[in-house]
């Protein structure tokens, strides 16, 4: 009796043309599962980024809303008569009077000065530690490899209100019509503040540059 077998293997040619095409996929998707982990990763720095950035911004232009008697300047040091509002005694900072004023343009604001900011006064008392240090200050420190915005109460310490996570390449701040009615006589405009920020993550993945911008009146009447 004869019995036919059907049953036969792959050929090692056949062989070789399986594996190959079997390498292309694997490749083609390897590569583009690397390429999606890759912009997870981008998007979510970025995100990381603009949320804190967001959070900084809104937390500086409500307290700034809600004080008064802006008083602006910039440096290149912390030296200085001009400077002693950065000083880090903070003597001078805590020293200012509730009518000190002070508007501020461009020349305060150039790009080679290594400090620029802004101090007021609380519109209360519930962060400060009363009427003789009464005053928060906001003030970009440029002076290390990663730029910062530092935040003072009264005479306490300068803490940063940007995380590790964030570089911040510049920051400005302009004042106009600090003074009141009842100082100046004449000036009737209504105290505002803009605040220009240029920031970066501090690790760069995204290698985008981020820019906000905002323009804060003060709520009070500036009487």
């Amino acid at each position: 009796m004869k019995i036919n077998n059907h049953n036969q293997g792959f050929s090692l040619i056949e062989m070789i043309v399986a594996l190959g095409i079997f390498s292309i996929v694997v490749t083609t998707a390897v590569g583009s599962l690397i390429v999606v982990i890759s912009n997870n990763q981008k998007l979510q720095a970025e995100q990381s980024a603009m949320t804190n950035l967001a959070f900084a911004l809104d937390s500086m232009t409500r307290e700034i809303r809600m004080g008064y008697a802006y008083v602006c300047a910039g440096v290149n040091n912390k030296s200085g008569t001009t400077g002693r509002m950065f000083d880090d005694d903070r003597t001078e900072h805590g020293e200012m009077d509730d009518t000190q004023t002070r508007d501020c343009g461009a020349d305060d604001n150039a790009s080679d000065k290594t400090y620029r900011g802004i101090s007021f006064v609380e519109g209360g008392e519930s962060l400060s530690d009363g009427a003789s240090n009464n005053r928060i200050l906001y003030y970009y420190d440029g002076s290390g490899d990663v730029g910062k915005i530092m935040r003072r109460v009264g005479n306490g310490k300068a803490e940063s209100v940007i995380s590790s996570g964030i570089k911040i390449k510049s920051a400005r701040f302009y004042v106009t019509g600090s003074d009141t009615l009842k100082k100046n006589g004449t000036n009737i405009e209504q105290p505002t503040v803009t605040i220009q920020i240029e920031a970066e993550s501090a690790s760069n993945v995204t290698g985008k540059t981020y820019y906000l911008q905002t323009t804060v009146a003060q709520r009070t009447l500036d009487i």
